[in-house]
């Protein structure tokens, strides 16, 4: 009978880590869709809203789901207190402190330090093409990620079942 226990209790934990990587490469892919998504806002109210950046920063973030909430919202304070800083340098600093909160892909996280960078143009052209081409990488790597998301999520699970499978037959 304990034995029986224990198999269902290897079984159910090797599924649980299946899960859990699965969620784990899902939340990859959802937080590039967000930043995709912050991108385009940044790119609305930079066309649209005629407003000092940290105001703007800060009417963003009041928008956007975490973490890019306090991320927009915390570059917002620091430009603020800072006025003299040099703008894409600040913000990579402020996005050095979300890294590990952002849960980004590493090509998702250099499009997000290149965002610095269209704050410091002057020609709002020059920033609009540069966000626009931020978004046909973010949009590459949402889908290069999903594609991979299928065939890692096929692999994990035979790897965990597999695992616990093997397990029970030690068990046993």
């Amino acid at each position: 009978m304990l034995k029986l226990a224990g198999c269902i209790c290897i079984f159910a934990a090797s599924s649980g880590m299946a899960y859990s990587l699965i969620l784990g490469l899902h939340s990859q892919v959802h937080s590039t869709e967000l930043l995709l998504h912050l991108l385009t806002a940044v790119e609305g109210e930079a066309a649209y809203c005629r407003c000092p950046l940290p105001e703007l920063l800060a009417q963003l973030g009041r928008h956007q789901p975490e973490p890019y909430k306090k991320l927009l919202l915390e570059a917002s304070r620091q430009m603020e207190d800072n006025r003299e800083a040099d703008i894409p340098t600040l913000w990579q600093q402020v996005c050095g402190q979300f890294e590990k909160e952002l849960d980004l892909p590493k090509e998702a996280y250099q499009v997000l330090l290149r965002v610095g960078e269209v704050f410091s143009y002057t020609s709002l052209e020059s920033a609009l093409q540069l966000l626009q081409l931020g978004q046909k990488r973010l949009a590459g790597t949402i889908a290069e990620k999903s594609a991979e998301f299928a065939g890692k999520k096929k692999l994990y699970c035979c790897l965990c079942y597999m695992a616990g499978f093997l397990s029970v037959i030690l068990l046993l």
